[in-house]
């Protein structure tokens, strides 16, 4: 569980885990009696940029001020439509699953102008789940903002701890959330700070990944964990055990990588572990069998000219085609390759052992007649 906003918008006690509700849509919000000629909000769209928003602020006589605000999705990009500003860009966000992916997200803040003789007393956000608010604040002209509290009609888990599961179905309804790495940072907007607290209790040290378990001599392997650690956590110290004498290992990153050379054995009970100073993981033992290099594919490409004519000296015009003969020997081709194309000049053959191999040509006409073969030729596979 983490502390959300411990800042002058959110009370100090406002806590978040995977159900706690910490963002507000399609609610009406209590706002702190007053004359105030300004309006602050953070927040943004989901599913996409939610257009000509109808947002109301309530006055006690009764009257009412109503603003249309469209809003950036929170994916992005921002398209700061007039009244909006991108305050906070995250690295990253929360999965279904609590897995933290890689992808930007942006927290927006909103401005509205009202009427500052009037007494507020409400503010309705629009009847639409795309639009989730996570913390209000009211201002007069030159006083120092008021904060609006949101705890008794938060109704969406908006941000979440790291590696936990977003429940209620997260920021936009699909079980995606803000990451937790927003806590522990300021951020200054439109005159107000922004305090983010730390976390109110510790979260469990995970380390996982699946390290392919061959490698082989000649080629990269690489493998690197994933870490999932306590909002704040920057120093991860990583160990391994049992290291392949062919690997190198970072401590910075946890990468075990390397090229397994000749004669290079089964690695056994490899173990990968994981240190932030107070607390440990470590991924389950595997081993790297190290497999021999491929053997490489031995070729022979044998070309040659058309004949042009006959054996008895007259033209040839009813070439077909050709059969290359091989073998082991001069007087062993025993094997065969038939090739039906006139215009064929070469051909490739393959998974030839080592050793001295023997090829000719002949050819055949329409007729299915075939010539006598070629001079025989020799080369050496090595």
């Amino acid at each position: 569980m983490v502390t959300l906003l411990s800042m002058t918008y959110v009370p100090a006690a406002a806590a978040v885990s995977a159900a706690t509700p910490n963002a507000v849509s399609a609610a009406t919000i209590t706002l702190p009696a007053g004359n105030y000629s300004k309006l602050y909000m953070l927040g943004g769209g989901v599913n996409g940029k939610q257009a000509n928003q109808g947002f109301t602020v309530n006055y006690t006589d009764g009257t009412t001020t109503k603003i249309k605000q469209s809003l950036s999705d929170w994916w992005g990009p921002p398209q700061y439509f007039p009244g909006e500003s991108a305050v906070v860009q995250m690295a990253s966000q929360i999965s279904p699953t609590g897995a933290t992916l890689n992808v930007a997200v942006y927290v927006y803040g909103y401005t509205f102008a009202i009427d500052g003789a009037k007494t507020v007393k409400s503010i309705t956000l629009p009847n639409n789940r795309n639009v989730v608010m996570l913390a209000i604040d009211v201002s007069a002209r030159g006083a120092t903002p008021v904060p609006v509290n949101l705890s008794a009609v938060y109704n969406v888990a908006g941000i979440v701890p790291n590696g936990t599961a977003p429940a209620t179905g997260g920021w936009d309804s699909h079980g995606y959330s803000y990451s937790a790495k927003l806590i522990g940072s300021s951020i200054t907007w439109a005159g107000s700070k922004f305090t983010l607290g730390a976390s109110t209790v510790a979260q469990t040290l995970q380390i996982s990944g699946s390290p392919a378990t061959t490698a082989q001599v000649g080629q990269y392997y690489s493998f690197r964990p994933t870490v999932i650690a306590s909002a704040g956590s920057t120093l991860l110290t990583y160990t391994v055990g049992n290291k392949p004498a062919w690997a190198q290992f970072s401590a910075t990153t946890g990468t075990l990588s390397g090229t397994p050379s000749t004669g290079s054995a089964t690695a056994a009970n490899i173990l990968v572990s994981v240190s932030n100073g107070a607390q440990s993981a470590t991924l389950p033992a595997f081993n790297i069998a190290v497999q021999p290099a491929p053997v490489p594919a031995r070729t022979a490409i044998l070309g040659w000219s058309p004949p042009t004519q006959n054996i008895d000296g007259s033209p040839l015009t009813n070439l077909a085609g050709y059969v290359v003969h091989y073998g082991t020997s001069s007087t062993a081709l025993n094997n065969k390759i038939s090739v039906a194309s006139a215009s064929a000049r070469s051909v490739e053959i393959t998974s030839l052992s080592s050793g001295n191999w023997s090829f000719a040509v002949s050819a055949i006409n329409t007729a299915n007649i075939e010539s006598p073969i070629s001079p025989i030729v020799s080369k050496t596979i090595q």
